[in-house]
């Protein structure tokens, strides 16, 4: 019987790739919580439905902008793309399930019938990272229409 070698292509991210990115997804998580610290009462005031709707169609081209930027930066297509989406999210959310069960005491500027506005918010943020991780929009140039190349 014979036996033969196979090569199989390296998949998916490094080590070192894998935790720039837990980095950053964390590093990402920290700053938006002290933002929200700061300036959450004014954004998710429930007595203010058209600030939050705001916010909230607000947070989908931004995070989606965020996240292909850093895919791009870091030359991630196709399976590394999904991953990176993946790792990318996975230590905003660990900071976040702590964050938003103790809501009273991590943003004591906010009411509490403004957690599960928060709670919301964070679910499509993530969520929207995690799908430009799998749909890449094609980024055209605006004089002539054209496509971006991969």
């Amino acid at each position: 019987m014979a036996t033969e070698s196979r090569t199989v292509p390296a998949r998916g991210l490094t080590f070192d790739e894998s935790r720039l990115l837990l980095g950053l997804g964390l590093s990402i998580a920290l700053v938006a919580g002290v933002v929200f610290r700061v300036v959450g009462h004014l954004v998710l005031d429930p007595s203010n439905p058209a600030v939050v709707a705001a916010v909230f169609v607000v947070t989908v081209p931004t995070m989606w902008v965020l996240a292909a930027g850093i895919f791009r930066w870091r030359g991630h297509t196709d399976g590394a793309r999904r991953e990176a989406a993946a790792v990318l999210v996975v230590p905003g959310m660990l900071v976040d399930a702590a964050s938003t069960a103790l809501f009273q005491v991590v943003y004591p500027n906010m009411v509490v019938s403004a957690a599960g506005l928060f709670g919301g918010l964070l679910l499509l943020a993530y969520a929207t990272i995690l799908v430009a991780g799998f749909v890449e929009l094609p980024l055209g140039n605006r004089k002539t229409g054209a496509a971006a190349e991969p």
